[in-house]
């Protein structure tokens, strides 16, 4: 069983992709609890009784202020290329609040993100 004993942390959802989405037959999302360098995301991939999944640090999957691409392939089938000059600027230790993830994916997508609760699993 896991160690939830570090307590729980919300994660916005702000990658998924889209239904029917070409070429993936699964769903996909990316969540993110911002907290600068020590930004986490995590990575779900299937449907619920069969996904895989991942919490990765944000200075992982950005490398030099740029995707590192072995992460391409989810953020291509969640159309979520626009997260990463936000990821780019939490890897770099710049504030970049949960109300800034927010109301820019908000004015994307006319709506709030979900919130999903996760435990920190990076220990």
């Amino acid at each position: 069983m896991a160690d939830t004993s570090r307590g729980q942390l919300n994660f916005l959802v702000l990658g998924h992709s889209p239904k029917g989405a070409t070429g993936w037959p699964h769903p996909v999302t990316i969540s993110i609890h911002p907290r600068g360098r020590t930004t986490l995301l995590n990575f779900s991939m299937g449907h619920h009784i069969v996904n895989v999944g991942g919490q990765i640090p944000v200075t992982q999957v950005i490398l030099d202020g740029e995707l590192n691409e072995t992460f391409a392939e989810e953020f291509d089938a969640c159309e979520a290329r626009w997260l990463v000059p936000r990821l780019a600027q939490l890897a770099a230790g710049e504030n970049v609040t949960v109300n800034d993830l927010i109301e820019t994916y908000q004015s994307m997508f006319g709506h709030r993100p979900k919130v999903e609760r996760s435990g920190d699993y990076t220990f």
